[in-house]
């Protein structure tokens, strides 16, 4: 359990630089960058993982 929470808070700030560095690129260069936008999908992407595994998990303990 305690390495769900720290799974979640791993996602949750790569989500969070990713979402700073897409502001800071957006208002800099007025587009985008490739790497923020990686960053925010990764963070996404495993974060919702994570969680599917963690109801997964206990469904079949039950």
């Amino acid at each position: 359990m305690k390495t769900i929470k720290i799974l979640n808070i791993l996602w949750l700030s790569i989500i969070a630089i990713g979402v700073i560095l897409l502001i800071f690129k957006i208002v800099v260069d007025s587009e985008p960058g490739a790497i923020p936008l990686f960053l925010v999908t990764l963070g996404i992407s495993g974060f919702l993982i994570s969680k599917f595994r963690k109801k997964s998990g206990t469904k079949t303990t039950k």
